[in-house]
C-alpha cells in the first residue's frame, strides 16, 4: 500500500497533467459565480465540434438548472489518458458528459454519485426511466445503483451498425445478380476484379474491402458478420462472444467460424479483397471506398449507410442486401448481426461525481438535459440555426447550410449522438434525408430478425460487471486477443486453418476461453434477471 505521502504526490501530478479536465478542487467547493452555484462540466466531444460555450443551448442549460456552467472540454481521442489519471488521483468533474462507463463504475464506484435516491427530484429522468424500463435495465449496477443516466433514441437509430452494399450498377452492367449465397458473392466479386465494371479501362476495381480487425478484436464492418449466414447473431465487440437460447457461447473456436475463414481465404486466393484489408487505417479504408468522382472503385464492403462510406456522389449506385446463404440447403437459419440496443440505448452518458458540493444544481443541470426541447437542441443543435420547432414535441431538423460538409454540420454545434436525452416515441421529427437514410437500408433486414428472439439470442452491450469479473476477463483474454486475431489474418491470406485448428483451439482453452464464457454467463444471467423484474420485453420493440 502507497505511504500518504506518496498518494498525495500522484493526486498533485494528475491534477497538474490534467489542469481543470477533473476539477482538482475548481468549482468543486460549493463556489458560486455572479450568485449562482457553479458546476464544473467535463465533456468528451467531436473534434468538429465548436466551444460549448458558443452553442446557444448551452445557455438554456445553465437557465434549466440556475447555475454558471465551467466547461472542461475533451477531444475523445486524448481521453482515455486523461480518464485514467483523473480515475487515479479519486478526482472527476462535478458532472462528466460520454467520460466513463460501466467498467469505470465497478472499479472506482466510490467516485460517482448514486442517482437512484434523487430520482425524486428528477422528473425528466425519472418520466423517461417509467416509460423506457430498457433503460433503467442497463443503468443499473451490479450493486443496485445508478451511477450514471443513458442516453435513449430508439425512433432515429436501426437494429445494426453493419450494413451490407454491393455495387448493383456494376452487376447490371456485367449481367450478374444480386447475390444470395457466399458462392454467387464469389462469383459477383472475381467478375468484379476481371471485367472493368466501373468502365473507366483499368484494373483498378476492389471487389471486396473491410475496416481492418485489430489485435484487440474484431471492429464493426468486418467480415465477421458474415457468421450470420450461419445463424450466429454477431453482436459489436466482446471477442467472439454471442448468445444463442439464453446460452452464452463463442464463436472463435466454433466450426462455423473455421468454415467463415475457409472461405475468406478463398476469396483472398481469387485476388478479391483489398490488398490492403488487414493493413489500412480507417481513412484510407473509408476514402477509397468514395472513388474518383462519379466513377466508383470498392464493389462490395459494410457501412452504416451507402453515403456514409460511399459519400453522395455514387452512393447510388450501391444496394443493401440481406444476409446470405453459406450455401444451398443449409439447415441453418439465416439472421444478421445486432447491436441495435447498443444504438438505442447508451449507458452512463452522463454521470456526477459523489463529492459534488453544488449537488441540487447538478441533478438539475442532468435532469434538464432528459426535457424534450433540450434532448433535440443537444442531440441537433439549437432552435434557429440547427432545428425549426413547430410546436410541443414537433421538431425539424434543417438542412447543412449551403457550402457545409453535411457529415461535419451535424456535429459542429450540437454533442450529436453522444449527448445525454431522450428522443421519445412522442416526439414528431422530421430529419434531413441523410440522417434518415439508415432506417430504409436497416429495414432489408427484417426477415433476418424475425429468426431473432431478442430476449434469448443477444449478447447485450451495457450489461455491468463486477470488478472482479471484468479483471479477470481481461486479464484472460491478454493470452487469447492477439493469437486469435493474427491466426484470422494469417489463415485469410496464407491459408492453414485446417492443419493448424486443433492446436489453436487448445491454445485458446489453455489460455481460459472456457473460464470467460462462464464468466460471461453469469453476467447475462444476471442482467437478464434484472430485465425480468422491471419488466422489459425486447421482441416488443425490434
Amino acid at each position: 500500500m502507497m505511504k500518504k505521502s506518496v498518494v498525495w504526490k500522484v493526486g498533485a501530478l494528475a491534477c497538474a497533467s490534467l489542469v481543470t479536465l477533473a476539477g482538482c478542487g475548481s468549482g468543486s467547493s460549493g463556489a458560486t459565480e455572479n450568485g449562482k452555484p457553479v458546476v464544473t462540466v467535463a465533456v468528451t466531444k467531436d473534434a468538429r465540434a465548436e466551444k460549448m460555450e458558443k452553442m446557444a443551448w448551452t445557455k438554456d442549460l445553465q437557465k434549466d438548472c440556475g447555475c454558471t456552467i465551467k466547461w472542461q472540454e475533451v477531444a475523445g481521442s486524448s481521453w482515455d489518458q486523461q480518464k485514467k489519471a483523473a480515475l487515479a488521483a479519486g478526482e472527476v468533474a462535478d458532472v462528466t458528459i460520454g467520460g466513463y462507463g460501466a467498467g469505470d463504475m465497478g472499479q472506482y464506484g466510490s467516485l460517482f454519485l448514486d442517482l437512484k435516491p434523487e430520482l425524486k427530484n428528477m422528473p425528466n429522468l425519472s418520466k423517461m426511466f417509467k416509460a423506457e424500463p430498457y433503460s433503467k435495465v442497463i443503468s443499473t449496477g451490479t450493486n443496485g445503483k445508478i451511477q450514471g443516466a443513458p442516453t435513449v433514441d430508439r425512433p432515429t437509430t436501426a437494429r445494426t451498425s453493419n450494413h451490407m452494399f454491393i455495387n448493383k450498377q456494376w452487376l447490371d452492367k456485367l449481367g450478374l445478380k444480386v447475390p444470395t449465397t457466399w458462392a454467387e458473392l464469389e462469383t459477383d466479386l472475381k467478375a468484379f476484379k476481371t471485367q472493368d465494371p466501373n468502365g473507366n479501362g483499368k484494373a483498378d476495381e476492389v471487389p471486396m474491402d473491410f475496416n481492418s480487425p485489430s489485435t484487440g478484436g474484431f471492429g464493426l464492418f468486418s467480415p465477421n458478420v458474415l457468421l450470420a449466414s450461419q445463424g450466429i447473431v454477431v453482436p459489436n465487440g466482446a471477442l467472439g462472444m454471442y448468445a444463442q437460447d439464453g446460452k452464452i457461447k463463442n464463436y472463435l473456436t466454433d466450426s462455423r467460424y473455421k468454415d467463415l475463414i475457409t472461405y475468406m481465404h478463398q476469396l483472398w486466393s481469387d485476388g478479391v479483397i483489398s490488398s490492403e484489408a488487414f493493413t489500412h487505417d480507417w481513412s484510407k479504408y473509408t476514402g477509397t471506398a468514395k472513388g474518383n468522382g462519379t466513377t466508383a472503385t470498392v464493389g462490395f464492403t459494410w457501412m452504416w449507410t451507402p453515403s456514409d462510406i460511399f459519400g453522395t456522389k455514387i452512393a447510388d449506385q450501391y444496394v443493401t442486401i440481406p444476409s446470405l446463404k453459406a450455401s444451398d440447403g443449409q439447415s441453418e437459419t439465416l439472421v444478421w448481426a445486432y447491436n441495435g440496443d447498443e444504438l438505442a440505448y447508451k449507458a452512463d452518458t452522463i454521470v456526477v461525481s459523489s463529492a459534488v458540493k453544488n449537488k441540487e444544481a447538478a441533478l438539475k443541470l442532468v435532469d434538464a438535459f432528459y426535457a424534450p426541447d433540450m434532448s433535440i437542441q443537444a442531440r441537433y443543435g439549437a432552435f434557429g440555426s440547427a432545428v425549426k420547432k413547430n410546436a410541443v414535441n414537433d421538431y425539424k431538423v434543417l438542412d447543412a447550410p449551403a457550402g457545409q460538409n453535411v457529415s461535419d454540420w451535424q456535429f459542429y454545434q450540437s454533442l450529436s449522438d453522444g449527448a445525454p436525452g431522450w428522443i421519445s416515441d412522442d416526439m414528431k421529427l422530421e430529419l434531413p434525408a441523410a440522417q434518415s437514410e439508415v432506417k430504409g437500408v436497416d429495414k432489408v433486414y427484417d426477415n433476418d430478425y424475425k429468426n431473432v428472439n431478442f430476449n434469448k439470442d443477444v449478447l447485450y452491450a451495457n450489461m455491468p460487471m463486477t470488478e472482479e469479473q471484468t479483471n479477470t476477463m481481461n486479464s484472460n483474454n491478454t493470452g487469447i486477443t492477439q493469437y486469435a486475431m493474427s491466426k484470422f489474418a494469417t489463415w485469410v491470406t496464407k491459408g492453414g486453418v485446417d492443419k493448424d485448428w486443433d492446436t489453436y483451439v487448445s491454445y485458446l482453452k489453455k489460455n481460459k476461453l472456457d473460464d470467460n464464457i462462464k464468466i460471461q454467463q453469469q453476467v447475462y444471467d444476471a442482467f437478464q434477471k434484472n430485465m425480468h423484474l422491471i419488466g422489459v420485453n425486447l421482441n416488443d420493440q425490434n
